[in-house]
Order: C-alpha cells, then sequence, then structure tokens
C-alpha cells in the first residue's frame, strides 16, 4: 500500500518535504502544533470526509505532547537521511522476485504518487495491481472493504483457504 525503498535524494517533490518537515521549522511545528497528525495527515486523505473526527482522534490521541511526535518529525527528516539504506535494499530488489505480491494504491496519494507506482510496477511487472481512484495515502481507512476484498482474494489465490 503506497510504499516505496528506493533513493529519492535526487527527486525534488521528496527532498522539500524531508527538509521543511524533518527540518527546523517541520520539528518546529509538529512538536509545538502537531502539524504533521493534524494538517499533512488530512491533506493525505483522498476524501477528507473520510478522515471523521472519531478516526482522526485515534491518531491525535498517541501524540499528545512534544516528546511523543519525535518520530512524526524524525520519519520525514530520514527519507534523505537514509539514502544509503534505501539504495542497498533496492539493489536487492531480486530477492523477492519469487513472492507473489499485491500492490494496493490510492492514486490521490499526495506523498506516494502514480511515478512511484510506475515504479513498483515495473520492478515487478508479474505483481497484481489495484488502483483505487478516490484513495489517498491512508488505503487502510479511506478504502478499508476494497483493500480487505482484494486481499482476500490475493491470498486465496497465493496460498488457498490453509
Amino acid at each position: 500500500m503506497n510504499p516505496w525503498m528506493w533513493p529519492v535524494d535526487h527527486d525534488w517533490y521528496y527532498i522539500a518535504f524531508s527538509k521543511f518537515t524533518g527540518g527546523m521549522i517541520g520539528r518546529f511545528l509538529i512538536k509545538h502544533y502537531n502539524f504533521f497528525a493534524r494538517v499533512i495527515m488530512r491533506q493525505s486523505y483522498g476524501d477528507k470526509t473520510k478522515l471523521t473526527a472519531r478516526i482522526h482522534k485515534h491518531y491525535l490521541e498517541p501524540l499528545q505532547n512534544p516528546q511523543e511526535r519525535k518520530g512524526c518529525w524524525v520519519l520525514p527528516r530520514e527519507i534523505l537521511g537514509s539514502t544509503a539504506w534505501l539504495e542497498n535494499l533496492w539493489a536487492r530488489k531480486s530477492q523477492i522476485d519469487d513472492v507473489p505480491k499485491l500492490i494496493v494504491w490510492g492514486m490521490k496519494d499526495i506523498a506516494f504518487r502514480e511515478n512511484e507506482l510506475k515504479v513498483w510496477a515495473n520492478a515487478f511487472p508479474e505483481a497484481e495491481v489495484v488502483k483505487l481512484e478516490n484513495v489517498g495515502h491512508y488505503v487502510q481507512e479511506e478504502g478499508a472493504d476494497r483493500l480487505s476484498q482484494h486481499g482476500n482474494h490475493f491470498l486465496k489465490s497465493t496460498v488457498g483457504d490453509a
């Protein structure tokens, strides 16, 4: 669901996000205003009406004080900071060639766009790809029914009814 595992240190989109959100300004906004969970998360939804107050509360409650929000600025910082690790992962992607793959992609994701989906599809042309047109980054929240349907079908087709 909308991941990546290759270096993006030459992609201005990720450079800007990593430097802003993982940098001094982003860290300040996240620590003092819970900017990631309050603002960035909302923007990551394809259909913002699906981020109800009840659902959003589950993401906000664990981040009530600045100490609990550290991961929200460290993760974006590491988009660039983990370049060598990501290069190593991508160089070894052939190790999972024989593993069945289901790619479920929220097509309105502002974090991982259609460009990233194309990289996955080119790297693993045998993968089953499901595009969810009105879904953003949080596929499990916005497209739960379709994710469950495709996930169940995929598991039955690859491992059976074990």
